[in-house]
């Protein structure tokens, strides 16, 4: 078994935290690989902290948390580099019963690929992330109670080669293992905060792509815990610094393979196919920002305008707006979904892009004018502001007629509530920030 002797497994909650089990290679073999394990369906049903969220209808007390099977797809069997002897896979997930659990993300994700198939288009996509390297190992910034961060690098030094250099003992390890791994990154650079940096993947099929995406965020946290640093990928890490994002590429190609957005009479503009994708982009990304921006922390990356969109706009290569049009007369012809921060689930973030692109197709929609701005300010011609805060995501996904289409009632609901809860242990919170403006004045 070239020497492998452990399989890591693991399925993504709604969260993007990839969770499984470590399994003896034999055991692996003899009963895993083809019949899945057993683990209980509290994954589903507990927050970021692991702490069960009471009054859910899918599972709770009222069931005793059973069990669901983790199957393993064994196209994402993988070596790990960093960890000789082990190779990991993604499973899908199923219930007793045998049926697929459509609460599981890559569930999600895999309908959405199967709905644009049947409208004659191969969904292809690419992520890009940006995250913090911080001095210290977790254990030791979890000590200090998470204060007095310190990034592994200061200032700004966005794509100085120089700077980057320095840190590629680590940065570089990343891309060399992760491409080792099967995940390909075409590049990484300094970003726009200390300490924060941007990895680009190569493009693939949806659901591979976001396979890569989940992978990339898991590896890059294993990595630099081996070389005594904690990588974040929170969306707002200081109020001082640059948010991190994890914008998305995508586009479509047809029956023939060949790429839908594609425009040889005008490579300065999109298909009309990719208009449609992307008018449906605009109009439904309001019922998918609790997916695009999915905790508390979400929205304060987008609460002022720097290259975070803070309206429900579009323009051709322009960096300010939410969905980005980039236009060419060939394959490299795509949209980018710049909403979502990096701390958003890749599958979810892919799927509900997907669900209101095809949205889009299917109404034969036209999108607004594109923006007219002159920076990073509110001066966008005929556009609404992004949503900002979780309580209204949450009520406006609920009440989406498109979000209950394409991810289903039941996932709605239940993510819905997930979510709430995120928002009721924020409101019940004492921060740093109340003691030191309350404190001695009231």
């Amino acid at each position: 078994m070239n020497g492998i002797h452990t399989f890591k497994i693991g399925a993504v909650d709604l969260d993007g935290i990839w969770r499984g089990k470590r399994v003896a290679a034999d055991y692996f073999v003899d009963s895993v690989a083809d019949k899945g394990c057993f683990i209980s369906n509290i994954l589903f049903a507990w927050d970021v902290l692991d702490e069960p969220i009471p009054g859910l209808e899918y599972t709770g007390s009222h069931t005793g948390y059973p069990d669901i099977n983790f199957r393993p797809d064994m196209s994402t069997l993988a070596l790990v580099p960093w960890e000789p002897g082990v190779a990991s896979v993604i499973c899908d997930v199923f219930e007793r019963d045998g049926s697929p659990l459509d609460l599981s993300p890559r569930d999600v994700l895999r309908s959405l690929v199967q709905r644009s198939e049947a409208l004659g288009y191969r969904p292809v996509a690419a992520y890009e992330f940006e995250f913090y390297l911080l001095k210290g190992a977790a254990d030791d910034l979890a000590a200090r109670g998470w204060r007095e961060l310190e990034p592994i690098s200061k200032g700004h030094h966005t794509y100085s080669i120089v700077r980057d250099s320095g840190v590629d003992f680590i940065i570089g390890d990343i891309r060399r293992q992760l491409a080792e791994y099967g995940v390909d990154i075409e590049a990484s650079n300094g970003e726009y905060g200390p300490g924060q940096f941007e990895v680009n993947i190569h493009y693939a099929d949806a659901l591979s792509a976001a396979d890569s995406a989940m992978l990339l965020k898991h590896s890059v946290k294993e990595i630099a815990n081996r070389h005594g640093y904690t990588a974040t990928f929170i969306a707002k890490l200081n109020s001082e610094w640059s948010g991190s994002s994890g914008h998305v590429h995508l586009s479509l190609e047809d029956e023939h393979g060949e790429p839908a957005f594609a425009n040889p009479g005008n490579p300065s503009a999109l298909s009309e196919i990719g208009l449609q994708f992307m008018a449906g982009l605009i109009e439904n990304a309001p019922d998918f920002m609790a997916t695009y921006l999915p905790n508390m922390n979400s929205y304060k990356r987008v609460a002022r305008a720097e290259f975070s969109p803070t309206t429900m706009s579009w323009a051709v290569d322009n960096r300010f707006v939410a969905m980005r049009a980039i236009p060419s007369a060939g394959p490299a012809a795509r949209v980018e979904n710049r909403i979502a921060g990096a701390d958003a689930n890749p599958y979810l973030v892919i799927a509900a892009s997907l669900a209101s692109g095809l949205s889009g197709l299917e109404n034969k929609s036209v999108p607004p004018p594109a923006a007219s701005c002159d920076g990073p300010t509110e001066a966008k011609t005929g556009t609404t502001a992004v949503t900002m805060t979780l309580a209204d995501a949450i009520t406006q996904m609920t009440s989406s007629t498109v979000a209950r289409k394409f991810f289903g009632d039941r996932f709605v609901d239940h993510y819905a509530a997930i979510r709430r809860w995120e928002v009721e242990q924020s409101a019940a919170a004492v921060t740093d920030w109340e003691i030191a403006r309350y404190l001695e004045p009231i």
